[in-house]
């Protein structure tokens, strides 16, 4: 990847919420672990949960955790940070993992800004698409879409986890958003790295001002509470959430283990993290429909019933 005089080559990081993004950024933090490398990492909810998942390595993390990247509530911020990185950091490459929401089809405007031009250069947008999930969002949201038109290299990942049928018509509503882009089926967000040496991203020109870039319509709530979830009390918070569930994840207290739970509209899983629990939970809920105060008082009324004794 071709570096200009003091402009730093950036990776962009996309795909929608669950689609496997950290899985992906802990392989490029390893594959570029000889570069001086920063991530600006940028989640939706109030605390950053992606942060704590990634491996060890020599490199710098910033984070802005106030909402979508390319949303005008954050755009202060982001061009701020990218002026501090570019300056202060000086890194030989930087990868800007972007919220699963955040709606990209503002990107090319906000970057060709010139305090931006001045800093960074975009040398490949990479988008992350989950194949459970794709076929039930891309028609009713405007993110997922807009990231896929904007990516150089497409993922459909999780190809195992449906049919060769269902893996098919995803490649082919990707490929009808973004013709120009490489498409690849993989699992675990598994692919030859060395791919990404190879893609000429074309340089960005004046777009305009930026719009607003609203985000779509989707609540998101950090719920933050002392105590120690019984399983049958977890499970019974997970279902009062219902259909609207988009996401959720972080790290909760279950039955006197520290665990990282992981889901999305298609799955849920559990991770027991090893280390010890200091009865402190701490998740973000991502979805369509919910009611902020229902979500919340079911999450501490269910952690409150697993405190009451048996019988």
């Amino acid at each position: 990847m071709a570096e200009g005089a003091g402009v730093v080559p950036t990776i962009l990081l996309t795909g929608f919420l669950g689609a496997g993004k950290t899985t992906l950024l802990n392989r490029l933090i390893a594959h570029y672990g000889d570069r001086r490398l920063v991530l600006l990492i940028n989640e939706f909810g109030a605390v950053g949960i992606d942060g704590r998942l990634l491996r060890q390595g020599n490199y710098q993390t910033v984070e802005l955790n106030r909402g979508s990247l390319f949303c005008i509530c954050v755009r202060t911020d982001f061009i701020a940070e990218i002026e501090r990185i570019a300056d202060q950091l000086r890194p030989e490459l930087l990868i800007i993992e972007a919220t699963g929401l955040a709606d990209t089809t503002e990107m090319e405007k906000m970057l060709a800004l010139p305090v931006l031009r001045r800093c960074v250069e975009v040398v490949v947008c990479l988008c992350v698409v989950d194949c459970q999930t794709f076929p039930k969002i891309k028609d009713v949201l405007r993110a997922p879409v807009s990231q896929v038109r904007s990516a150089d290299l497409v993922l459909v990942n999780k190809c195992d986890l449906v049919s060769t049928k269902q893996a098919e018509q995803v490649v082919a509503a990707v490929r009808s958003l973004a013709p120009h882009a490489r498409v690849l089926h993989t699992q675990y967000a598994e692919f030859p790295l060395e791919i990404l040496d190879s893609i000429r991203r074309p340089k960005l020109s004046a777009q305009g001002p930026p719009g607003e870039g609203r985000p779509d319509p989707v609540f998101s709530h950090t719920l933050q509470a002392d105590g120690d979830f019984s399983r049958a009390a977890w499970e019974r918070f997970m279902a009062s959430l219902g259909p609207g569930l988009m996401r959720l994840k972080g790290f909760i207290s279950l039955e006197g283990q520290h665990t990282y739970v992981d889901a999305t509209m298609a799955s849920i899983s559990l991770h027991p993290t090893g280390q010890p629990t200091l009865g402190r939970n701490e998740v973000v809920v991502i979805g369509r429909g919910l009611n902020r105060a229902q979500v919340e008082s079911s999450f501490v009324q269910n952690l409150h019933a697993s405190e009451q004794p048996a019988g």
